[in-house]
C-alpha cells in the first residue's frame, strides 16, 4: 500500500490508520540502522588494546635495556676500582665498595633493587700477586609493566680485570651489597 503525504512524495508499509508522522519516524528508524557512522568507535576499541600493550612493551624493552646498559657501566666502573685496590672515592678498598657501586646506579629504582658482587680468583702459592682477575658482577631483576608484576627477568653484567695493585687481591668473595 502507498500512502501519499508529506510533499506527495510516497510511503511504503504504512497501515491504514497509520499518520504521516508516524511513518516519518519509521524511516528514520530505518534510516539509522544502515548508518556506519559509530563503526569506527568501535574497531577502534577493538584495535585499542593489542596497540597500546606493544606501545608499553616497547616503552618497557627500552627501560630494561637502559637498566642492563648501567649495569653494564657499573660493573666495568667496579672492576676497574678494584684491579687498582681502590673504592670509587679513592680510599683503600674496603667492605663498602659493594655498596657503594650499587648507590652508583642511575634511577631510584634501579638502585632499591640492584645487587653488585665482587669476586676474586682463588688463592695461589704464587707470590706475584699482579695479573689475578677480579670479577665484579651486577644483577638486577626487572620486572616489565611494573603494576601488573606479569613478567620479570634477570638482568645481570660482569666485568673482569686484572690485578694491578702491589699487595695481593682478597681470595673469594670479598663484597656483595645492595644500596640502602
Amino acid at each position: 500500500m502507498v500512502v501519499e503525504g508529506c510533499g506527495g512524495r510516497g510511503m511504503e508499509g504504512a497501515g491504514p490508520g497509520d499518520s504521516p508522522r508516524m511513518t516519518m519516524r519509521l524511516r528514520r528508524l530505518a534510516r539509522r540502522g544502515r548508518d556506519e557512522r559509530g563503526t569506527a568507535v568501535v574497531e577502534f576499541a577493538l584495535v585499542l588494546l593489542p596497540l597500546c600493550l606493544i606501545v608499553f612493551g616497547i616503552l618497557d624493552f627500552g627501560r630494561a635495556l637502559n637498566y642492563y646498559n648501567n649495569l653494564t657501566q657499573i660493573a666495568g666502573q667496579g672492576a676497574r676500582a678494584a684491579s687498582v685496590d681502590r673504592n670509587l672515592d679513592g680510599t683503600p678498598l674496603d667492605a663498602t665498595f659493594a655498596t657503594q657501586l650499587a648507590c652508583e646506579a642511575g634511577s631510584p629504582e634501579l638502585k632499591k633493587g640492584i645487587t653488585v658482587q665482587m669476586t676474586t680468583a682463588p688463592p695461589s702459592t704464587d707470590t706475584q700477586p699482579a695479573g689475578k682477575p677480579v670479577t665484579v658482577t651486577a644483577n638486577y631483576t626487572f620486572t616489565f609493566i611494573p603494576l601488573v608484576h606479569a613478567v620479570s627477568i634477570n638482568l645481570s653484567a660482569a666485568s673482569t680485570q686484572r690485578w694491578e695493585a702491589g699487595n695481593p687481591p682478597p681470595t673469594g668473595v670479598t663484597a656483595a651489597g645492595t644500596c640502602p
